[in-house]
């Protein structure tokens, strides 16, 4: 496994990752960093471990925002339960025909 060094905030981690997903991974690890940064302009005097606990839950509240905007039913995990009970009764229905 490729070992990257990135950084996030001004402090480099090694961290690996599967071949030939290097640049998709620091993609991603540049993505955080910017994250970070914002986050730390508006909070000033937050020490570096809580801005990034900070950061991830922002970007985990993101990702819940998403994932429910993809569903038509409201829930907290974003599953769209909706069109897996309309093809269970479409699955019932054909069973029955038969």
């Amino acid at each position: 496994m490729p070992v990257l060094r990135i950084n996030i905030n001004g402090r480099y981690y090694d961290i690996t990752c599967d071949k030939n997903k290097e640049k998709y991974v620091l993609e991603l690890s540049k993505y955080f960093d910017k994250k970070v940064k914002d986050l730390s302009t508006k909070l000033r005097n937050v020490d570096h471990s809580r801005l990034l606990v900070l950061t991830g839950i922002l970007l985990s509240e993101e990702l819940n925002n998403i994932l429910k905007n993809n569903s038509k039913v409201d829930n907290p995990y974003g599953k769209n339960y909706k069109n897996e009970i309309e093809e269970l009764k479409k699955n019932n229905l054909k069973h029955r025909l038969w």
